[in-house]
């Protein structure tokens, strides 16, 4: 804001110092004439100057952002005494992040739900633990399996004996298959050779 009104003063000043010029009418070509020293010199000096006084004002410019910027200095290096106390400034507002002060008088309700999940989570450990290893052992000495009944027994007995006899029949019906499979593999000639050789 300072460095604006410098800005503007400066320009106002300038357009005070110098009147302005009224349009000229066109004026018909005239023959090239020798330049005049004089006359060179000024186009020269007006570039020169117009530079100077861009460099004087970004050197005001600079200098009043050094101004401004040792004053906040001095104002934020202040110590405020209020009934005998220090005044803490507050902390500066970061975006997006809300800092808690505690002027408000309460704790976030974050925190609030955080704190009663850990503590839940610390009750369940505690008390949950012990029970989990109890109920564990008492799984663990009941896992013996309980005595057949003798009923039970006899059934699994005659289902065994089932199962046997099943497995040499299916013996037998395998045997014959590879016996026929063979005879029609070998030609008419050697069936009979087949036949009397070998006898079941």
């Amino acid at each position: 804001m300072h460095v604006r009104v410098l800005w503007q003063q400066q320009t106002t000043a300038r357009t005070t110092e110098r009147p302005e010029r009224p349009e000229r009418p066109e004026q018909p070509e005239r023959p090239e004439q020798p330049e005049r020293p004089e006359l060179a010199q000024s186009p020269d000096a007006a570039p020169r100057t117009a530079r100077d006084e861009l460099r004087d004002l970004a050197r005001a410019q600079r200098e009043a952002a050094a101004d401004l910027r040792r004053q906040a200095e001095d104002q934020a290096n202040q110590v405020i005494i209020r009934n005998g106390v220090p005044v803490v400034p507050p902390a500066p507002a970061i975006p997006g992040i809300e800092v808690h002060t505690g002027g408000d008088g309460g704790i976030p309700p974050q925190v609030v739900d955080l704190a009663y999940g850990a503590y839940a989570m610390i009750a369940v450990m505690v008390i949950g633990w012990p029970l989990a290893r109890a109920w564990g052992r008492r799984l663990e000495r009941s896992g013996h399996a309980p005595a057949l009944s003798p009923v039970m027994g006899e059934q699994l007995q005659r289902i065994e004996h089932a199962v046997e006899a099943m497995s040499l029949e299916v013996e037998r019906i395998s045997e014959a298959q590879r016996y026929l499979t063979k005879l029609q593999a070998v030609q008419p000639g050697e069936t009979a050779a087949l036949r009397s050789g070998e006898s079941r």
